[in-house]
């Protein structure tokens, strides 16, 4: 070592090497331990290799091989959904379809040639393969192309709409600019233009919504869903021209005011389209020539004035502030003083009285005399459930005799049959929609006037041709109310159907009834136990111990029906707001609060590390309660437990020694997306929004859907390994508690009914295929703003959250169980950022175990959304019932004690979750062996070669040096 530090090239050499073998060192440790997952989720993960017999549990489509037709394929159900989920809200004077001789149209608008397609965040990055010209001249129709030209050159026409937000939680009130053209900067040569294309004129109407960010709205009642000044006057200007129609089409995932434009008598049709995904656009020509007939119906109340709404005053961060504020003292004056902190809070003050549940309500109560000033017909442009079509239908109520003093007290199901006749001259499907009126009491409990409970679509009519609906409300559970309070105070607090007389109304739309079919309960029922799984049923978010727990405590006037007027929610003031700075502290703090109930006999410590023998693979098939799971847990070591549960970023981790596989997971609610960029995930289909699929109000297509995407997933890494996706985050049930919800296009609608039944066929067809949907976002996530800061905490009565916004987990959860025939169905569900009350969602007991898995005997994993938030605890996560921990950089994690029975428990039970979807999952393929992902191999080689270097340009220096010092020792 003195010869070699003696002489500076040997010296050179060997600082040179210390330097890089420490670098090496320390960027493989990050590499391929801290940062694996990030870099993973960027660069890809380790492959699978298959080595025994491949299981086919799973199989493909009939005619899909290839990535390309399952790609094909997901792009006809696409078409299929937009087909059906188009809805047609106006057509004066059967202005559509239009005529075969009616080909030459203008579009106007210039987001016309930017159409918004998707969202941002988990369902964003998409594309469109195909525009609505496109569409429009593969439907016959020939556009005015000095228009397209002039709205495709912004220095002529401007810049158009903003896009999505990149600056995701803010938490900011967001600016999004519509983007349209002046009337004044249109060349008059351009109007002249339309007069070879006058047979119709289009005009396109674009909202954009996402992740991260809810669409702005202003105290004086102005906001982004009203029509632009721009926009008006765009309407205006067509009107005034030689067009022999006007047709509206409206790009957006919202509803909007439209008011103005339905009463408009120059304009002549409205379509509704939503965001139509990758091919979904092809439907437009389809249903503007009339070679498709729109079948879809609306999901959403469209109401006249959005300030009129209960809503209104408690969303978002506008109207005066959602920020708590501690006491101070003013420095200048000593005057005390509120200032605002960064935890925020939305009041669910409205109670059940969401979207339709509120105007069918208040209509009934103006009809009574109690609700002075309010008309329906003033309120509502378009209803809940509502929607056009080009052909006509007659319906027939089908063996009325048979209900004819029904008595839910005899314990049968009421059966609805309609038989539907097309009697119009195009061929169509239509919609049949089955609503609840419930007995009401004044100031008993709360109950809207009216609920879906049922809906079915007919089949495909021709003209003349008929088809009998059938639709079944299984008992009175179906319809009971949540009487949180004892409100009619006959000491029972839970699931209560009053007795009385239910009118079920067999409608068109929530307002519209064709029959009505009155049956009578003469008793209350009390539902102390649920009636599918028998586990006891209880309030468990009101009425806590601690009162702030309670997630109703903060409320103030709850909105009743015995008094709209003077319950109207009102937001708070800033001495409502105050809070002292322990209980900002702790807010803050994101500290454990674990709220998991410790065993009486205490925990015990379990077995790990055991040489059992059994793999996965022996455990396909294998019902969630059976011993054998005990066998195969016994066997896994703290450390696997561990990293299978706090490493769940867009896959679950392979413990190969035990076959359990690596598997795949991707966003988002409209395809395998996976908008974080993992390279397994490639040339999918971007299907339309939610709400698109939603307003088709067809279960057997969305069932298609779920399957197409399945088909997705078996091909999976066709260019790679070839390991299927198996894990898909969507869909989203969350509730479109306002318009303004940045996330509306992941969500179905307003109803949770329909939501949940929605899910459910989506669950099933997924399930087909192996795949496991994780159901989101559990719960009450029905904002963006702020959901990032602290994590927003939401107050809502226990009777909302479970008739409205639980409803669709509890729908899909419970239909999944009743669809495992062959095996069980993998599934999942993932927890949200915002708390319920104060306790964050993904570590809340009460709702990921007491309600998901013990009430509703829920058997699959729930992971996080995605941890990135101080709030978000993972010990509370994992002792509440959470399994999965979404985080990719390895900095929010939970490191086990090894030593606490009550650590290892929980871990177990996680794993336990996590292995028993993978079992019964496409991920099952058979035995195999893990290979190192490329990079890590090129990172090794990078390593070897940098070792090889350094070692032979050590060996010559050294031997210079050795030499040189012999013969200087020599001389």
């Amino acid at each position: 070592m003195k010869t070699i530090w003696k002489y500076i090239p040997s010296r050179i050499w060997l600082i040179v090497t210390a330097v890089v073998l420490v670098a090496a060192i320390v960027l493989n440790v990050l590499a391929s331990v801290v940062f694996f997952d990030a870099i993973a989720t960027v660069l890809g993960r380790e492959t699978t290799k298959i080595v025994g017999t491949e299981l086919a549990n799973f199989t493909l489509g009939e005619g899909i091989e290839t990535k390309a037709d399952a790609l094909a394929n997901g792009n006809a159900v696409s078409k299929a959904i937009c087909e059906e989920g188009f809805v047609l809200l106006k057509n004066s004077n059967a202005a559509l379809p239009l005529s075969g001789e009616e080909t030459a149209i203008s579009v106007f608008g210039k987001n016309s040639v930017d159409l918004a397609v998707g969202g941002s965040g988990s369902g964003g990055g998409i594309t469109a393969d195909l525009d609505l010209y496109e569409s429009l001249e593969l439907a016959g129709f020939r556009c005015n192309p000095a228009l397209k030209a002039f709205y495709e050159d912004d220095a002529l026409s401007g810049s158009g709409r903003s896009g999505n937000p990149t600056d995701m939680d803010s938490g900011e009130e967001v600016s999004l600019a519509i983007g349209e053209t002046p009337v004044s900067d249109y060349p008059s040569e351009l109007w002249s233009s339309c007069a070879s294309y006058n047979d119709a004129a289009l005009i396109v109407l674009t909202r954009i919504g996402g992740e991260g960010f809810d669409l702005p709205r202003s105290a004086d009642g102005s906001h982004a869903l009203q029509l632009s000044d721009e926009e008006r006057a765009l309407v205006a200007k067509v009107e005034t021209m030689d067009f022999k129609k006007v047709i509206v089409i409206i790009n957006a995932v919202t509803t909007m005011e439209l008011g103005d434009i339905d009463a408009d008598e120059g304009v002549d049709a409205i379509l509704w389209i939503g965001y139509t995904g990758g091919q979904g656009i092809i439907a437009l020509g389809e249903i503007l020539n009339g070679s498709v007939t729109p079948s879809g119906r609306t999901v959403d109340t469209w109401a006249a004035d959005f300030t009129h709404s209960p809503v209104w005053e408690n969303f978002g961060a506008a109207l005066g502030g959602d920020a708590y504020m501690i006491q101070t003292t003013d420095a200048r004056t000593g005057r005390p003083k509120l200032t605002s902190e960064s935890v925020y809070f939305v009041d669910y003050e409205e109670g059940i009285y969401v979207g339709y549940r509120y105007y069918e309500t208040a209509y009934a109560e103006a009809m009574a005399g109690n609700f002075e000033g309010f008309d329906y017909d003033s309120e509502v442009v378009y209803p809940f459930g509502y929607g056009l079509s080009y052909t006509s239908f007659q319906w027939e109520l089908q063996n009325a005799g048979a209900r004819e003093g029904f008595r839910w007290d005899d314990g049968a199901a009421l059966t609805v049959e309609i038989k539907v006749t097309n009697t119009g001259s195009y061929a169509g499907k239509d919609v049949v929609e089955l609503y609840v009126t419930p007995p009401y009491y004044q100031n008993g409990i709360e109950k809207a006037a009216k609920v879906l409970v049922g809906f079915a679509k007919t089949e495909l009519l021709q003209p003349g041709e008929s088809n009998t609906v059938s639709i079944t409300v299984d008992s009175p559970y179906d319809f009971a109310s949540y009487d949180c309070y004892d409100a009619n105070e006959n000491g029972f607090q839970g699931y209560e159907a009053e007795h009385g007389t239910y009118v079920f109304t067999v409608g068109t739309d929530a307002h519209n009834g064709v029959f009505t079919i009155d049956t009578a309960l003469s008793q209350d029922i009390q539902y102390e136990t649920d009636p599918v799984t028998g586990a006891v049923v209880a309030n468990v978010f009101t009425g806590c111990e601690n009162e702030r727990d309670s997630a109703d405590a903060e409320l103030g006037s709850i909105l009743s029906r015995a008094d709209f007027p003077g319950t109207w929610p009102q937001r708070r003031q800033d001495a409502e707001k105050a809070k002292d700075t322990a209980w900002i502290a702790q807010i803050k703090s994101g500290d454990s609060v674990t709220n998991r109930p410790e065993p009486e006999e205490g925990y015990v410590m379990p077995t790990t590390g055991a040489g059992n023998g059994i793999t996965l693979l022996d455990l396909v098939g294998v019902s969630y309660d059976d011993e054998k799971w005990d066998g195969f847990l016994d066997q896994l070591t703290v450390d696997e437990m561990s990293d299978l549960m706090n490493k769940g970023a867009f896959h679950t981790m392979a413990i190969s020694r035990l076959q359990v596989p690596q598997t795949t997971a991707s966003d988002g609610p409209v395809g395998f997306v996976n908008f974080i960029g993992a390279p397994e995930i490639y040339d999918t289909c971007a299907y339309p929004s939610e709400v698109v699929v939603g307003s088709t109000w067809n279960r057997e297509l969305v069932y298609e859907m779920g399957r197409a995407v399945g088909n997705e997933a078996l091909i999976g890494n066709e260019a790679g390994d070839g390991a299927p996706y198996s894990g898909w985050y969507a869909p989203g049930l969350n509730i479109h508690r306002s318009p303004f919800g940045g996330r509306n296009y992941e969500y179905y609608s307003e109803d949770s009914y329909l939501s949940g039944r929605m899910t459910a066929a989506m669950v099933e067809g997924c399930a087909d295929k192996g795949v496991y949907v994780t159901m989101k976002h559990f719960a009450l996530n029905e904002q963006e703003t702020h959901r990032s800061s602290n994590g927003v905490l939401t107050w809502a009565t226990e009777q909302s959250i479970r008739e409205l916004y639980l409803k669709p987990f509890e729908l899909a959860v419970k239909e999944a169980q009743k669809a495992q025939t062959n095996q069980p169905i993998p599934l999942a569900v993932m927890s949200s950022f915002n708390r319920i009350g104060e306790r964050w969602t993904g570590g809340d007991y009460r709702l990921l175990t007491t309600i998901l898995r013990q009430e509703w005997g829920f058997a699959g994993l729930v992971i996080s959304d995605f941890n990135t938030c101080s709030h978000m605890n993972v010990k509370d996560m994992f002792y509440a019932g959470g399994d999965l921990n979404l985080e990719m950089a390895g900095l929010r994690t939970y490191p086990p004690d090894e030593t606490s029975a009550a650590d290892v428990t929980v871990l177990r039970e996680g794993a336990k979750n996590i292995l028993y979807v993978i079992a019964n999952s496409n991920a099952m393929r058979g035995e195999f062996i893990m290979v190192p992902p490329l990079w890590q191999l090129l990172l090794f080689a990078v390593d070897g070669l940098l070792a090889i270097g350094l070692a032979v340009w050590g060996v010559a220096v050294i031997r210079k040096a050795v030499k040189k010092d012999k013969k200087e020792a020599e001389a």
